[in-house]
């Protein structure tokens, strides 16, 4: 071989280690530097449901209309807020 294929070999060697040395510096750093980020969780979801409001003994018809209404309104919403949370832990 001449003494310029040597050096340009030489030369392509080096360059080869320095792209294997950088790709593998880079992969370790992106090896190391990646976690898995898990969603946080709303505060509100973690809240106990609230028992709405109950009639009176002695209520009338519109009270105890109004009551099933404040019953399952509060149940849905209950059950809405539990569902995005179930979904957030799976």
């Amino acid at each position: 071989m001449t003494e310029d294929h040597e050096q340009s070999s030489k030369s392509a060697q080096a360059r080869q280690r320095a792209y294997a040395s950088f790709f593998l510096a880079f992969a370790a750093a992106c090896g190391s530097s990646f976690q898995a980020v898990k969603p946080t969780i709303d505060a509100s979801l973690l809240l106990p449901c609230v028992d709405p409001l109950l009639a009176p003994v002695d209520a009338s018809d519109n009270e105890l209309a109004a009551e099933r209404l404040r019953v399952a309104k509060a149940y849905l919403d209950c059950k809405a807020r539990h569902g995005v949370l179930a979904d957030r832990v799976k």
